[in-house]
């Protein structure tokens, strides 16, 4: 009896679930931006549930959780790999909040977890419109400024152009929403086309690209994916510095 009985609490063991802590493997869109509503979406692990969002540092942003769901099929990944639920909320963001990353906790019936958002003010951001492929559809933007876009379909390419002068050191860099389902590649080119300067992958997957410009007049800037994959979470966001 006390073998069957040892039997049978050994079958039960190995038919619970696993339960792991929860994770976040990427956010849409890359950023927030200070006095705006916005909708705010994570996908991970183990978000089923959630009960709660909130910013520690930063208790006046106001949060309402819409739901947490089972997240859609990843094009190309495993959901295995790149998280299979998700989180909708509507964040409030007063516009005295201060910029740069901020953490959020994420609060499930199976553990916290934590994790970060870059913060933009309006005055130095704008959002990516469509469509804006090719040189001569390019977005304009300028030295300091940061852009929110996202890869919307497969082989999208976005197109950028920004005034430069004869000399002027810039630094680019592209961060990924989430760079398990996204390896983010930016290439540069000048006023007549010519290749200037290109990356892919930096310390991580996402892309810092430098250089010095030679002539004086546009620079192009061409985002995309390296997988040439786009759709649901292939947020980024781009800026472009001058280096002092």
């Amino acid at each position: 009896m006390l073998s069957l009985l040892a039997s049978a609490g050994t079958d039960l063991q190995a038919q619970s679930p696993v339960v792991s802590a929860p994770s976040i493997t990427a956010s849409e869109p890359a950023a927030l931006v200070r006095g705006r509503k916005e909708t705010f979406k994570l996908r991970g692990f183990e978000l089923k549930g959630a009960t709660q969002l909130r910013f520690p540092s930063s208790e006046q942003i106001v949060v309402e959780l819409k739901e947490s769901t089972d997240a859609g099929q990843a094009k190309g990944l495993e959901n295995k790999v790149v998280g299979d639920k998700q989180l909708v909320a509507e964040i409030t963001l007063p516009a005295d909040v201060p910029t740069g990353w901020i953490e959020y906790v994420v609060v499930t019936p199976v553990g916290e977890v934590k994790s970060k958002i870059m913060v933009l003010d309006p005055e130095s951001s704008i959002d990516e419109r469509e469509p804006n492929q090719g040189f001569r559809g390019a977005q304009e933007l300028r030295v300091g400024q940061s852009v929110r876009g996202s890869i919307q379909s497969d082989k999208d390419v976005d197109v950028f152009a920004f005034p430069s002068l004869v000399g002027q050191p810039l630094r680019i860099t592209v961060t990924s929403g989430g760079p398990l389902l996204m390896d983010v590649a930016v290439q540069c080119y000048d006023a007549r086309g010519q290749f200037l300067a290109a990356a892919d992958d930096g310390p991580s997957r996402d892309p810092v690209l430098t250089l010095t410009t030679k002539t004086e007049g546009p620079i192009y800037l061409c985002v995309s994916s390296s997988h040439d994959l786009g759709g649901p979470w292939h947020s980024y966001l781009m800026t472009i510095e001058e280096v002092k």
